[in-house]
């Protein structure tokens, strides 16, 4: 038996790095009935003939549903002032990445034409929240900052299209691969990602471009779990009144106090009241649908 990562599923086969070197494998039959091997999955392979077969798949320690991506150590949430930062997206991004046990790193990429006090904003809203806020510029191979906290890490970029991920991956890796431009006339990106595909940067040290997230949803989150995933909320709840306070509307909530007196950021925790209220909606409607599935 021989243990290797898997780098990329190919439309029959799987990449995988093993030993030194990447192999395309075949999937024994019986493994792709029980489950199918994604990108980061830590696999065995035996041979059979005169090539390897990929005959089993290790415990995942961590998994990311959409892209599908398995035993990721950290995301890399990269924004940037051009296209305009989509913090709704962002926020969920985290929410995410907490529910999948993962690292998290804001990565504010452009500085070369990052307006004044952008940073600073960044910086207020996640400091504290995300493990590591850092700023850089791919274009000018700025990049040491975030480099130091991707060695002996599995890492995955994440972020809109057009913010840099590319872009900073070939600074990283001395690559030379296509980047996204913005459209003209929305100023959005143009996603070139269509799949996720690791690269070994050295030792353990991996990191993967992903396609971009502007479907991302947080659909399974029931409303009241919602606080949970605020790691700044969650530090100071016990002094709420309530003992399941919302942080919403409840009276002495220690969160919103906090809101008032600027200790927790203000612009954040009003998407998280628009996110509590999607959440509502969203918690309403399966119930409803629950109820209509059981009448029938």
């Amino acid at each position: 038996m021989q243990k290797g990562r898997v780098v990329k599923v190919l439309s029959d086969r799987f990449a995988v790095y093993t030993d030194g070197a990447v192999a395309e494998v075949k999937a024994r039959k019986r493994l792709k009935r029980e489950i199918l091997p994604v990108s980061g999955d830590i696999v065995l392979l035996e041979q059979a003939e005169n090539e390897y077969v990929l005959s089993a798949i290790e415990q995942r320690k961590s998994r990311i549903v959409r892209p599908p991506i398995a035993n990721a150590d950290q995301i890399i949430i990269t924004l940037a002032p051009v296209p305009e930062a989509d913090f709704f997206t962002i926020d969920k991004m985290l929410i995410n990445a907490h529910k999948a046990g993962l690292l998290t790193v804001i990565c504010v990429n452009k500085t070369d034409i990052t307006p004044k006090g952008f940073f600073e904003n960044v910086y207020s809203q996640y400091n504290g929240v995300a493990d590591s806020v850092v700023s850089v510029c791919a274009a000018k191979s700025d990049i040491t900052a975030l480099k130091e906290l991707l060695h002996g890490k599995f890492s995955c970029f994440a972020g809109q299209s057009a913010v840099g991920k590319t872009s900073l991956i070939n600074a990283i890796c001395g690559l030379n691969r296509e980047v996204g431009a913005l459209s003209e006339k929305t100023m959005r990106g143009k996603n070139t990602t269509t799949g996720v595909e690791l690269i070994r940067l050295y030792d353990d040290t991996f990191i993967a471009d992903t396609p971009g997230f502007g479907a991302l949803d947080i659909a399974d989150v029931d409303a009241a779990e919602l606080p949970l995933y605020y790691e700044e909320y969650v530090k100071i709840a016990g002094m709420c009144k309530y003992h399941m306070c919302t942080h919403t509307g409840e009276p002495d909530c220690a969160v919103r106090e906090a809101v008032k007196s600027g200790e927790l950021n203000k612009q954040r925790y009003e998407r998280y009241l628009i996110l509590q209220e999607e959440l509502k909606k969203n918690n309403i409607y399966r119930k409803n649908r629950r109820k209509t599935y059981e009448k029938q």
